[in-house]
This record gives C-alpha cells, structure tokens and sequence, in this order.
C-alpha cells in the first residue's frame, strides 16, 4: 500500500502566504522548461488526496504543455522574489527560455518530468488529475466582467501532489 502524503497545516499556511503576497511559480515542460507566475490557486485535500488546483489562462505556454504533459511543479519562495514574478508575468516562453534570461536555476523534479524552481524552498510535484474548462456561462456576471473582460478564461488543473518537500 502506498505510503500516504503528509502536509503540513505549516505549509498551507506558507503556500497560501506567498500565493497572496508575491506568488509562487509553476512550471511546466523540458526543453526548455517552462515556469510562470502564480498569484490564484488552492491547496486542499479531494478525492482522499491532497490537491493543488492550478489555473491557467489558455492562451499560455503552460496551459499547452499541461495539456500535454498532465504534470507541473509548484515552487514556493521563502524569501522575496517580487522580481522574477514582475518579470515572469510580462515574458513569453514561447519565445524566451524563462530560465536562462532571468537567471533563476532549474533542477530536475523528483517524481515528475518537468523541473523545480531550484532559488524557492518548498516545492510540490503535481499529476494532473481532473481538468475543468471555464466559460463565459459559468461565472458571477461581475466577476466575468472584473476578471475576463478580454474573455481569455482559465483551465483549472487539479494536480495530484505525488511529493512535497523543502530544502
């Protein structure tokens, strides 16, 4: 039998303090690997296990590479890395390699394909395990018109966390 996933109410409340405050990053992908900005999501525990809902607009790199690789890291900062997400937010991985140009350190994750932030402190490796398209029809009418004025919606990817762990 599998050994069960321990997180911690300690984490929580860290992943849901750098997600507010400054983001944390998830990325995506090999060659090369791709990381963005994360400023929304959800920790919690569903489906007897513990999940990590990301959301992800579709006309993104990630959302591809998610929708092909059905994995992602997320990688939390302990200290301030303000400045890599101002940057991630405002680059394309379509055409740059996030990685090289904002000088941020890739290591290899260690039950997913894709990589870690190697400059944050706590990371989750994810395997998406349901996916859910937004839609027009499906919000608040003022939430349509605050948050997807330019109608460019989310998938929320709710991804397994197979591992966590800090260094």
């Amino acid at each position: 039998m599998k050994k069960p996933l321990v997180v911690t109410d300690t984490q929580i409340a860290v992943i849901n303090k750098m997600m507010r405050e400054q983001g944390l990053f998830a990325t995506t992908g090999t060659n090369p690997p791709n990381p963005m900005g994360v400023h929304w999501g959800s920790i919690g525990y569903m489906w007897n296990r513990w999940v990590f809902c990301l959301p992800v607009r579709y006309n993104k790199l990630s959302h591809d590479i998610i929708e092909q690789t059905k994995e992602f890291t997320i990688s939390v900062p302990y200290k301030d890395l303000r400045y890599y997400m101002v940057k991630l937010d405002n680059i394309s991985g379509r055409e740059h390699d996030k990685f090289t140009e904002l000088h941020l350190h890739a290591k290899k994750a260690k039950k997913v394909g894709t990589y870690i932030v190697d400059d944050c402190d706590l990371h989750l490796e994810c395997k998406v395990i349901y996916t859910s398209n937004m839609g027009p029809g499906d919000l608040d009418p003022m939430l349509k018109n605050d948050m997807y004025s330019t109608k460019n919606f989310h998938t929320m990817y709710f991804g397994e966390i197979v591992d966590i762990y800090e260094h």
